[in-house]
């Protein structure tokens, strides 16, 4: 029986040389799995096709989101949390009111048009926060506010990719399945919180009770599958059943040892062939042949995403410089958005030649926008006194 493992080991060893090499240059790991996926779909066609790598892959975004909503931490941003909510959703408003209007010249249909916006709502975090870090910037003003949007904005964006990807399914848009999305999830969340807390910390505090620490991973994906699983059942995507249980996991005190445990397994094997095997159904003779879309897609979505984000912020109270500061390092595009990229394509909502292109489109947005971020913050923020003056 074949189980595709020679195509496994292909995938993981470009995905883990490709994240390598871009590591070294100073770039996000994630760019160069994607490219490693390109490279080998032109290379070996087969992979693409490959049920074991749809497989793994699948289980790779499913511990992706789980780790990430298990190292959120909602405590930092309690005082403020109304306000980011307000600024991240005024953001996501923003961008499918220009995105609408802009590419209106390209016909868009109105799936197409839910699923970019899905795409490119989302910032990723772990490259905003490693380029923070490059800078020591991380404990500065604009550096804490930028942290905070990251949780709020990875949250919302979640929920977001749920809703279109509900909706696409439905075929018909219009606000009923919308309406019944928005009350499961409520009814979800208010449940899970409520008495899903104090089971999983019961449950958890019983492992930990009777020494059997090793089993906490294993549990803890099993429970991750069981809520994915109910929240498939009910209508919903199976995402947002993992997205709550790591969210009630990150409260527990074993949440840190899970969290390690998961993005060790992860990072050695899942998730880079996750990323990987989104660029092998990237066709380069699309995007040659799509050159212009290419460079003006590149800049609408740029100037879209960057005013979608610097006008909630400036209104967050921040000087103008340091909410361009701010809004550089919210560019680099999520994660989950070549996720949505990819759905689109599975539902036949994207046709291949502009799932390549936008793939391109995220993976020169994320290598230059911490480059224009770095720049950036070397110039000093000069903030108004109470007299009128300055000071810096």
């Amino acid at each position: 029986m074949n189980f595709g493992l020679w195509e496994i080991a292909i995938l993981l060893l470009a995905a883990k040389i490709g994240g390598a090499i871009f590591l070294r240059m100073g770039q996000p790991s994630l760019a160069g799995e994607l490219i490693a996926g390109i490279l080998m779909g032109a290379l070996v066609t087969s992979l693409a096709d490959s049920a074991t790598i749809q497989l793994v892959a699948q289980l790779g975004i499913m511990l992706l989101i789980l780790f990430t909503m298990m190292v959120i931490d909602l405590s930092s941003i309690e005082k403020e949390i109304e306000k980011l909510v307000i600024a991240q959703a005024v953001s996501a408003v923003i961008i499918y009111a220009l995105l609408v209007t802009f590419l209106a010249a390209f016909s868009l249909s109105l799936p197409q048009a839910l699923v970019v916006w899905a795409a490119i709502f989302g910032s990723s975090t772990a490259i905003s926060a490693r380029t923070l870090i490059s800078m020591n910037s991380i404990s500065s003003r604009e550096g804490q506010a930028v942290i905070g949007l990251q949780i709020i904005n990875g949250i919302i964006e979640l929920l977001l990719i749920s809703s279109v990807i509900n909706v696409i399914q439905y075929q018909e848009f219009s606000a009923e399945p919308l309406v019944k999305l928005i009350l499961m999830i409520v009814g979800t969340v208010v449940v899970m919180s409520r008495y899903g807390s104090h089971f999983i910390r019961w449950l958890f505090n019983s492992v930990k009770v009777f020494r059997l620490e090793e089993a906490l991973l294993a549990l803890t994906l099993v429970l991750a599958f069981l809520a994915g699983a109910v929240t498939e059942a009910v209508g919903m995507t199976s995402f947002l059943g993992i997205m709550l249980i790591g969210v009630l996991i990150s409260r527990t005190e074993q949440s840190k040892v899970i969290a390690q445990k998961i993005s060790d397994v992860g990072e050695a094997f899942f998730i880079p062939v996750f990323f990987a095997s989104l660029g092998l159904s990237v066709s380069l003779v699309a995007v040659a042949e799509n050159f212009q879309l290419l460079l003006f897609l590149l800049a609408a979505l740029t100037g879209i995403r960057f005013l979608a984000y610097l006008v909630p912020v400036k209104l967050l109270g921040y000087t103008l410089m340091e909410s361009v500061k701010i809004t550089s390092l919210l560019l680099p595009m999520s994660e989950y958005g070549l996720l949505m990229l990819s759905i689109g394509v599975d539902y036949g909502v994207l046709t291949t030649a502009m799932y390549s292109v936008l793939i391109v489109v995220f993976l020169l947005v994320n290598i230059l926008a911490p480059m224009l971020a770095i720049r950036l913050f070397r110039i000093p923020s000069v903030r108004s006194d109470r007299r009128g003056g300055a000071w810096i």
